[in-house]
């Protein structure tokens, strides 16, 4: 019980981090949250032959099971923003140590993210009085993993097609791609199961699955001089419409929460003005794709997402009010946390590859 409660206690160390964009607090807490778990591992294993089975159990009755699934979730979102070269270390498992920096990177978060899930489905499951207000928390966090999932398999399609460019996807390749469309669709469903349908947790997962049809469409068109297959494009600008309406931004907002005109402007609300931002920031690099006859709308959008990400961040970046354009644009240097809306809003090719993962706990992208 001691473990499971410090990993609780890391895990809200760790989130917390995250939401304030302290990258580094939040990788120490990661890997104290591995530490943690590779002792208390190694002690069930030894005491009753159980293994992560055994902890599950210890924890899954327990009042803060959520709270220890959370934290494993926020440590699978740092080995896969930062890498898995600390973290790899952690997992006992020498195969680990001769894999490539990605492919490890890629096991040490699924494994976290795999063993979040079975937890968190444990606590919901749950017929223990004590755990009855964890098991609540839980559902939401079944679709979050789903969510985490899918951002880390298209991540790590978009990684291995980075080396392989100008062959045929290869059977791992095609297999992650469907394991991001097949992840995005059930964070979808899990999130709707939560409750509202419209509620904005659904909304990141509509953004995901749109996500994973701009990179099909990437990819589909590498070594062929286009910007994508025209459908896929399509079907991604129903879909970030979709989440972009349960975000409240139907329209580029003109305005933030914290401006006097925020409601004239059609700002989102305070507490989603960064996952609107990043949305905004990828729905813009959609448009632009699209072609020149949306070149205004795109415009629009993207500085809609600057203003809301300068909102909290241009004090500590030194932000311009300048998103890149694909093609080039204004080369002016950026930094920090500012690169990540920036990459996102310059061009289709970056899904994928940015720095951030939507997470829809914190309702915000975790940047590293």
């Amino acid at each position: 019980m001691g473990v499971s409660l410090r990993v609780a206690t890391l895990g809200g160390r760790c989130a917390a981090a995250s939401a304030l964009n302290d990258a580094d607090a939040a990788f120490d807490a990661a890997c104290d949250i591995f530490s943690q778990l590779e002792h208390a591992e190694w002690a069930s294993c030894e005491k009753t032959k159980g293994g992560w089975d055994a902890f599950v159990c210890g924890v899954a009755d327990a009042p803060h099971g959520a709270a220890v699934a959370s934290a494993l979730k926020f440590a699978g979102h740092w080995a896969a923003l930062r890498g898995a070269g600390v973290l790899a270390s952690h997992l006992n498992d020498d195969a680990a140590h001769a894999d490539t920096s990605d492919t490890r990177r890629y096991r040490v978060a699924m494994r976290a993210y795999d063993r979040a899930e079975a937890l968190a489905k444990a606590v919901a499951s749950s017929s223990a009085p004590e755990a009855a207000a964890a098991a609540l928390a839980a559902d939401e966090l079944v679709a979050d993993v789903a969510l985490a999932k899918a951002q880390l398999s298209l991540r790590s399609a978009v990684a291995e097609l980075e080396r392989g460019e100008g062959r045929d996807l290869s059977p791992e390749e095609k297999a992650l791609l469907s394991d991001a469309e097949t992840y995005a669709a059930a964070a979808v469903t899990a999130a709707e199961a939560t409750g509202d349908p419209e509620h904005p947790r659904v909304g990141v997962a509509v953004a995901c699955s749109a996500d994973v049809y701009v990179a099909k469409a990437v990819l589909a068109a590498k070594g062929k001089g286009g910007v994508g297959d025209g459908a896929g494009v399509l079907f991604a600008d129903g879909l970030y419409r979709n989440a972009l309406r349960r975000f409240g931004t139907a329209r580029p907002p003109t305005s933030v929460a914290s401006d006097p005109d925020a409601a004239a402007g059609g700002a989102a609300p305070a507490h989603l003005r960064l996952v609107a931002a990043f949305a905004h920031a990828k729905y813009a690099a959609v448009l632009r794709a699209s072609g020149a006859n949306r070149a205004s709308e795109a415009e629009a959008w993207s500085n809609a997402a600057l203003k809301e990400w300068d909102d909290d961040f241009s004090e500590r970046t030194g932000s311009e009010d300048v998103v890149p354009r694909e093609n080039g644009g204004d080369a002016r240097d950026s930094r920090g946390e500012e690169d990540a809306i920036r990459n996102a809003a310059g061009g289709i090719g970056s899904v994928g590859k940015t720095r951030a993962i939507l997470d829809g706990q914190l309702m915000m992208p975790v940047v590293g």
